[in-house]
C-alpha cells in the first residue's frame, strides 16, 4: 500500500528505511545480528518489530530458515500484516459491543510472533488438548488454516 502524506513522500518507504535504520544501528553492537536486534527492538516498541524466533521464521518464511536482515524484514512484514487483518476483524466484530476494550484486542507484530511461537511450541510437544482449546475456541471453527495457509503463501511466491 502506498499511503501518501502530502509531502511526496511514501509513509511505507519511509517506516521500512526507519526500521532497517533501526535494525542496523543495533547490528553494529559487537555480536549483535538481526536475531538478537529484533529482540531488543520489539521489546522497545512492540507495535512495529517482532522477535525473530525460529518458530516464526519456520511459520512465516518459505526459504530455508536464515537470520539476515532480508529475511527478518519479510518475517516482520508478515507479522504487521497479520496483526492488522486481527485488528480489523476484531473492530468489525466488537464495533456494537460496549464493552470492546481495543488495548485488550490490539495485535502488534511482537504479539503476533509469539502468539505464532506459542503454537509452534505446544505442537512440538504435542499438547493436543492445549492446540485444541486454542483453534476451537471463539467461533468453533478451526483457526490454525490460516497459518498454514500463510506459509503456502509464502512458498508460491
Amino acid at each position: 500500500a502506498n499511503n501518501n502524506n502530502g509531502d511526496g513522500g511514501n509513509n511505507d518507504e519511509t517506516h521500512d528505511k526507519q526500521m532497517t535504520r533501526a535494525m542496523k544501528c543495533v547490528c553494529e553492537l559487537k555480536g549483535v545480528g538481526p536475531a538478537t536486534a529484533s529482540s531488543i527492538l520489539c521489546m522497545y516498541r512492540p507495535d512495529v518489530f517482532a522477535f525473530m524466533d525460529d518458530e516464526v521464521i519456520e511459520c512465516l518464511y518459505a526459504g530455508k530458515r536464515g537470520y539476515t536482515m532480508k529475511i527478518y524484514m519479510e518475517v516482520n512484514d508478515r507479522c504487521g500484516e497479520i496483526a492488522e487483518e486481527l485488528n480489523n476483524g476484531a473492530k468489525k466484530r466488537d464495533d456494537d459491543d460496549e464493552n470492546y476494550n481495543e488495548e485488550y484486542h490490539y495485535w502488534t507484530p511482537c504479539r503476533v510472533g509469539k502468539a505464532l511461537w506459542t503454537v509452534a511450541t505446544m505442537s512440538a510437544v504435542n499438547d493436543e488438548d492445549g492446540l485444541n482449546a486454542i483453534f476451537e475456541e471463539g467461533s468453533g471453527e478451526e483457526k490454525s488454516g490460516s497459518i498454514r495457509n500463510s506459509r503456502k503463501k509464502a512458498k508460491k511466491s
